[in-house]
């Protein structure tokens, strides 16, 4: 059995074509749960409409009682489906045809996979593909860093997501075992499909397949994959603190597996070290917290040029020299 997930809020204007996308699959769910957080524009109506008018008797909406934010929106939809494969999906994207069916034939042919995560090809709102330069050892539009040069699927180690995901959870799918095991741990620390991947990764079952399953949009409250930004640009938007809690969560949410399940791996404690040498840069920047951060491999490997100047300019305080002309 398979499910279909989505989360919905003020998603009027992209959500049909989401729907549309799921309903043109060459193998299609058996069930489509859509959990709205209080719209207050006409999304439920917009989704209601397309149900009724396509029959789609296995597809269900149901307002919230209260908003609850996407990560508890998106647990309680976990915990509603029934499917062996359950696939997570946003309100503004487009899925390719062939998603449902490529993604499920991988499951039943490799069984050790617990996190199956579809590369995503970025997209306007308009539809029209948007071209990102490759950077040196990224994929997945620049989302997945990876010395090694990947193969179409690809096993994601734990070490790797205690440092940063590896594409958006509207590209992913999960078993049903993965979501129970979800439901039982998950204390909302870290994005539900980050910790997914993280709960999957302790168990060697996080995967990533290296071509793209969904067009993934990009419009004004959506920029991830988009890094053109100057560095004077940055300063408006750089926030020290909610990096510092970023950095925390992943830490904790790995220390919260750890408790439970057991200890973790050489590497995965050294890229749990790196993420901590980041929150004490962040928190005191100066040269001795950056030559301890620029000792781990991780930063070595990771960093690329734009990102050292950055963390230069923050060791010498410039960026409050900067930030106080630019307001004069």
């Amino acid at each position: 059995m398979i499910s279909v997930v989505m989360a919905t809020y003020n998603g009027e204007r992209y959500v049909e074509k989401q729907l549309q996308s799921i309903l043109n699959q060459s193998l299609m769910p058996d069930e489509v749960i859509i959990r709205d957080d209080g719209s207050t524009d006409s999304t439920v109506q917009i989704v209601q409409k397309f149900i009724d008018s396509h029959n789609l008797s296995s597809w269900e909406i149901k307002v919230n009682d209260e908003n609850l934010g996407y990560r508890k929106n998106f647990a309680n939809l976990l915990s509603l489906a029934s499917g062996d494969y359950i696939f997570l999906s946003d309100q503004d994207d487009e899925w390719f045809s062939d998603k449902i069916s490529k993604m499920v034939k991988i499951f039943k042919d490799n069984k050790d996979i617990q996190a199956l995560n579809g590369s995503i090809s970025l997209i306007d709102g308009n539809s029209n593909k948007i071209k990102v330069v490759k950077k040196k050892n990224m994929y997945n539009e620049n989302l997945y860093f990876s010395t090694e040069q990947l193969n179409t699927i690809n096993r994601v180690s734990l070490a790797t997501l205690v440092v940063t995901n590896i594409t958006p959870g509207c590209a992913m799918a999960i078993t049903k075992e993965l979501r129970d095991s979800f439901i039982k741990t998950y204390e909302f620390i870290l994005p539900h499909d980050w910790y997914l991947n993280m709960l999957a990764a302790y168990n060697k079952g996080c995967y990533f397949l290296n071509e793209p399953v969904i067009g993934y949009r990009i419009h004004a409250n959506n920029t991830i994959g988009v890094d053109s930004e100057k560095i004077t640009d940055k300063l408006d938007k750089f926030d020290s603190k909610k990096r510092i809690r970023d950095f925390q969560a992943q830490v904790g949410a790995l220390s919260k597996i750890e408790k439970i399940f057991g200890e973790i791996d050489v590497t995965t404690k050294d890229s749990r070290d790196f993420v901590l040498a980041r929150i004490e840069f962040y928190k005191n920047p100066n040269f001795k917290t950056l030559f301890k951060l620029r000792n781990y491999v991780d930063y070595k490997n990771r960093t690329a040029v734009k990102g050292r100047l950055w963390d230069i300019i923050l060791s010498l305080k410039i960026d409050k020299f900067i930030y106080a002309f630019k307001k004069k």
